[in-house]
């Protein structure tokens, strides 16, 4: 096996193949700390198929992930989840669950992942909710929020466990052009302001050069531009 990488994530010549199609031809990534890397490409390119691999949800045909030094393949199921808990994610259409309000949705990886006592919780939640500016939709349902509204809870989700990294999958989709502008605003700034690395799957050209700090463009299952 190869030397593991000193970066925060790294593909190297990962194939991925179904019957009958090939995903992935050979891809090669690098994700530097605090990177912004935003990965580029059409409908069907294969793009949040990368993030399913970094979380271990899909398993290569060929080549190697690593998060940090794990290698993501090779894990077995216990450390593949304490891997997965350095990790945030924000689904595409936000994959609240309908019958737990917001603060509980924000809770459940605590609840899950850590032993931290109710009080701990609801402190770590309303911290998360100020930073997304949520606070009094606290106890909302899901339902009872607008898509830029339930874009931020995923946000705040994403954030709770303080990842290393937060992968970003559509972050616009559903989102009218003035919201998902301040939806990529509010993203480059808890970023940064929590030092955390992202990766961010689009097609919006708009949100693309909004919060990037690097790009990768997919195509025909290989990386064209980076």
């Amino acid at each position: 096996m190869n030397e593991a990488p000193n970066h925060v994530v790294e593909l190297r010549d990962v194939e991925l193949e179904f019957p009958g199609k090939k995903v992935l031809a050979g891809v090669s990534l690098k994700v530097e700390p605090l990177d912004r890397l935003v990965i580029m490409g059409q409908s069907g390119s294969g793009k949040s198929t990368i993030l399913r691999l970094i979380l271990g949800i899909l398993q290569p045909t060929a080549g190697e992930i690593f998060f940090k030094q794990f290698d993501i393949a090779r894990l077995k199921r216990r450390k593949l989840q304490q891997v997965r808990a350095q990790i945030g994610m924000v689904y595409q259409y936000s994959a609240l669950l309908s019958s737990r309000n917001v603060r509980d949705n924000i809770a459940l990886p605590l609840e899950e992942l850590t032993r931290k006592t109710t009080a701990e919780i609801d402190q770590i939640v309303d911290e998360k909710l100020e930073l997304v500016g949520m606070m009094e939709s606290k106890n909302q349902m899901p339902s009872e929020l607008s898509g830029g509204m339930r874009k931020r809870v995923s946000l705040a989700r994403a954030l709770v466990m303080d990842p290393e990294l937060i992968l970003f999958d559509e972050p616009s989709a559903g989102l009218d052009p003035v919201i998902s502008s301040v939806i990529d605003e509010l993203i480059i700034s808890l970023t940064e302001r929590s030092k955390v690395t992202s990766v961010i799957v689009t097609h919006e050209m708009d949100s693309a050069f909004r919060i990037g700090t690097r790009m990768a463009m997919l195509y025909q299952g290989v990386v064209i531009a980076d």
